[in-house]
C-alpha cells in the first residue's frame, strides 16, 4: 500500500480522483539517496507510516519544486510514476493536497 494523494480543487472540495504514490517508488525516493534530507517539504514525507500532510498554497508550490528538483535521483524505471505524480499535483485547479501514509 502506497501513500494516498487526496486532491483538492480551488473551492476546497475534495475532487473523485485520489493518485496513489507507490511503496516501491517511495523506497526509492528516501532509502536509496541521502540527499533528500536537504529538500524541506520533500523530507515530511519521509516517513512511510508517520506521514500525514497537508499541501497548500506555498508549501504546495514547494513541494512541487523539491519534487521536480529530485527528480535527476530517480532511477529511469520509476520516471514515470514520479512524473505522474508531478503532474497530477502541479494542475492549476488543484489548490491543496493531502499525503497520508500506511
Amino acid at each position: 500500500m502506497g501513500f494516498d494523494v487526496v486532491l483538492y480543487n480551488r473551492d476546497g472540495c475534495r475532487l473523485k480522483t485520489i493518485f496513489e504514490v507507490s511503496e516501491e517508488l517511495h523506497s526509492e525516493i528516501f532509502h536509496s539517496k541521502k540527499t533528500w534530507r536537504s529538500y524541506l517539504e520533500l523530507r515530511k514525507l519521509s516517513d512511510y507510516y508517520l506521514t500525514d500532510e497537508n499541501f497548500s498554497g506555498e508549501r504546495l508550490s514547494n513541494l512541487i519544486s523539491d519534487l521536480i528538483n529530485y527528480k535527476v535521483f530517480i532511477p529511469v524505471f520509476y520516471l514515470a510514476e514520479y512524473e505522474a505524480f508531478i503532474d497530477v499535483i502541479s494542475k492549476s485547479e488543484i489548490s491543496e493536497i493531502h499525503i497520508g501514509g500506511d
